[in-house]
């Protein structure tokens, strides 16, 4: 990895990582400490019958094995470190943590929930939860004018968006099975696909 990438990339890569789950992690307390219980049964969508579905964790278990593949093979850069640990991997678990609970309350729960209430089709919610997180995961890279990687990234997580967004609805609109999916992609292909949007450097040479 030092071959790869500088010492002022990995540092500037670990204190993105760590203002965003810092960020990430104050929300998660305020909405548990706002009304535990809610939070817990409608925002991390933890119920009673939450493991019953056999179905559900076969599907969970697909999106999280054909997203990390697709990743390794499209991100030659990811796949060189997929087993590296170090400091910045201690802080891309964190990161993975709290950012797949966050993110899937807010791009499933909230959202998806808002787009029922007024009107739409469970399609369309699975659409548009599907563009807003492919927009909101691609917009770093398109910012970067990388253009080459930028739509890609747009479209390969607005294809995992609506997956998830798909799970949560067959999951009776339970987030438990999506944040679970969201934190194991993260943890396994994080800090690397970071770091690699901060050197950008996306070979593994």
């Amino acid at each position: 990895m030092n071959e790869l990438t500088t010492s002022s990339e990995r540092n500037k890569t670990s204190w993105i990582l760590v203002s965003i789950s810092t960020m990430l992690t104050a929300s998660i307390i305020f909405w548990y400490f706002n009304n535990p219980e809610g939070f817990i049964e409608n925002g991390i969508g933890f119920r009673k019958d939450v493991f019953s579905n056999i179905f559900i964790w076969i599907f969970t278990l697909f999106i999280i094995m054909g997203y990390i593949a697709y990743t390794i093979i499209a991100l030659p850069f990811v796949k060189a470190h997929l087993f590296t640990i170090s400091r910045l991997k201690v802080i891309g678990i964190w990161a993975a943590i709290v950012a797949g609970i966050v993110e899937e309350v807010v791009f499933r729960h909230l959202l998806m929930e808002y787009l029922l209430t007024i009107g739409y089709s469970e399609v369309t919610q699975i659409l548009i939860s599907g563009m807003f997180f492919g927009i909101a995961h691609g917009a770093w890279v398109l910012l970067k004018g990388d253009w080459k990687f930028a739509v890609p990234a747009i479209l390969s997580t607005a294809i995992l968006g609506s997956l998830l967004a798909m799970l949560y609805i067959l999951a009776g609109r339970s987030t438990f099975a999506p944040i679970i999916a969201h934190i194991l992609i993260n943890m396994v292909i994080e800090p690397w696909l970071m770091l690699s949007a901060v050197s950008g450097k996306w070979d593994s040479k």
